[in-house]
């Protein structure tokens, strides 16, 4: 269990005894992880029901909680009262013993879900750019922290292979190789070029974005075809036919649409056109279902932004079919832009004018490339500095933890003195917070897995590493003082493993020699 989920047991133990009514109270992570690690607002729920301020009841109450908590947990924390507010601040010898334990790498969490999560789902039209690799770099972290802390979760690669894009790809080629003008809406890039050697260009594509994912080293338990295993097999037909017999949809003007706006969505959405062809809608329907159909009941999209519009529509076709027994969850990508000597570079598929992700590997590496792509929100737009990404400075953020990773490695190497902790040891306050700061990895595992958000835990480690590079540079590792010493190489030994863990979760290399 983690500690805010321990203390959390304790205080709703604590109002059961007390036979207080509160509702709403949460322990949270302050901000300022200096003032305390763990804060209550229980004194602010409690307000209206005892008739005091928070910050009275705040005084009155902590000694009666610093009791119990010595009880359950003796020696964990400093327990004090400020604004109202109860704070929990690790002790030393509770870090001891938690870091003594590897506590950073028990499982967090028990669930029953059966995952899929789909991403990347580029169409098989040519090669994927900057902002295919953030999703990928998205994608495959999530995946990584979701079963690290115990999720059940599988991966899967939707291929666009069926529709108006393909139709346009295969006209281009087909113009090429005529020397003829190109179609409206054609593709023009440089690679139809070598598409027209080929004597199935989707395939060749769709080759090509594998080899450059693996290089980037994303793989998926699944590539799931459109037009082989939803149209060719009937699926879309199946779906829709399903959704009129449960009274789903009606006709009008010669189209059947699906009535989406009893189910929360804006409008009501067509499945079938009047010329009898199925909506890209209808696809998207018979795709989700499948996923149901093959035992996932929670399912997690990463979309690009535009996409932004489709999410209502998708979630009521699911609740239509199947109620509140699967849940979706749509991530949204922001762009990418990519910058090289303060200028920005300008992307195009259709005119062949583009920096292809194999590009942007190839010229900075997998672990520069996957690093940035993740290191900041999804939903926000990035702006991705090629040059700063293979600089070997500090300035560099991957550069940075990798080589506090090496540096530690370095360390532990050369030295003659078994790494071992002594809680008896007085530590520096810089231990002291580097200690607490491990402690805290559970919890950004946590949040990034409850929020979505893996770039919490490039943000993380970059702080980590800060503080270790910090620590190095003020207190002697190695001395002497053999305790000392063997203390020292205890505690940078667990900073060594969350970093190697943390950066193997963003698929990332933690090399010992730089």
């Amino acid at each position: 269990m983690r500690i805010i989920d321990r203390i959390q047991a304790v205080i709703s133990e604590y109002i059961v005894q007390k036979g207080y009514e509160a509702t709403g109270w949460i322990v949270e992570i302050p901000k300022d992880k200096k003032i305390a690690d763990y804060a209550t607002n229980i004194s602010f729920k409690l307000s209206a029901t005892l008739k005091l301020s928070p910050m009275i009841i705040a005084d009155q109450i902590t000694p009666e909680i610093v009791k119990i908590f010595e009880e359950k947990m003796s020696g964990a924390f400093e327990i004090f009262a400020l604004r109202g507010f109860i704070n929990f601040k690790l002790k030393s010898n509770y870090c001891f013993e938690y870091i003594g334990n590897d506590g950073f790498s028990l499982k967090l969490v028990e669930s029953n879900k059966k995952v899929l999560l789909e991403y990347v789902s580029a169409n098989p039209t040519g090669p994927l750019h900057i902002g295919h690799g953030r999703w990928a770099a998205m994608g495959d972290t999530l995946k990584r922290i979701l079963v690290h802390v115990g999720y059940d979760v599988d991966t899967e690669f939707y291929i666009n292979d069926a529709g108006n894009q393909i139709a346009n790809l295969l006209l281009s080629i087909e113009a090429r190789r005529n020397n003829l003008p190109l179609p409206e809406d054609g593709y023009a890039g440089e690679y139809v070029k070598d598409l027209v050697k080929e004597a199935d260009p989707i395939q060749a594509v769709l080759l090509q974005q594998t080899d450059i994912l693996r290089k980037f080293k994303v793989t998926f338990d699944r590539w799931f075809s459109e037009k082989k295993e939803l149209h060719e097999n009937g699926f879309v037909n199946s779906a829709v036919s399903v959704m009129k017999e449960k009274g789903l949809t009606y006709e009008q003007e010669g189209a059947l649409f699906f009535r989406s706006t009893d189910f929360g969505d804006d409008k009501d959405r067509v499945l079938i056109k009047a010329d009898g062809s199925y909506t890209y809608f209808a696809a998207d329907i018979a795709y989700h279902k499948n996923k149901v159909d093959r035992g996932y009941n929670h399912l997690i999209n990463i979309w690009g932004a535009d996409h932004h519009g489709y999410i209502k529509r998708v979630k009521a076709a699911l609740f239509s079919l199947f109620g509140d027994k699967v849940e979706l969850e749509v991530l949204l990508g922001q762009l990418v832009s990519l910058f090289r000597n303060g200028e920005e570079v300008r992307m195009s598929k259709r005119t062949g004018e583009m920096i292809t992700l194999e590009e942007v590997i190839e010229d900075i590496g997998c672990d520069a490339g996957r690093f940035f792509l993740v290191s900041k929100q999804a939903d926000t737009a990035l702006d991705f500095d090629l040059e700063l990404a293979k600089k070997q400075t500090s300035d560099n953020p991957v550069f940075y933890v990798q080589y506090a990773h090496a540096r530690i490695c370095s360390i532990l190497n050369t030295s003659q003195i078994k790494a071992e902790l002594d809680e008896d040891i007085v530590v520096e306050e810089i231990e002291h917070s580097l200690m607490r700061y491990l402690v805290h990895f559970e919890d950004e595992l946590m949040i990034a897995v409850q929020n979505r958000e893996p770039h919490r835990i490039a943000t993380y480690l970059m702080e980590l590493a800060n503080m270790f590079h910090s620590f190095y540079h003020q207190c002697k590792v190695i001395s002497d003082d053999k305790k000392l010493s063997a203390n020292r190489l205890a505690i940078i030994s667990a900073i060594k493993k969350v970093l190697a863990t943390g950066l193997d979760l963003l698929g990332v290399s933690a090399p010992e020699k730089m």
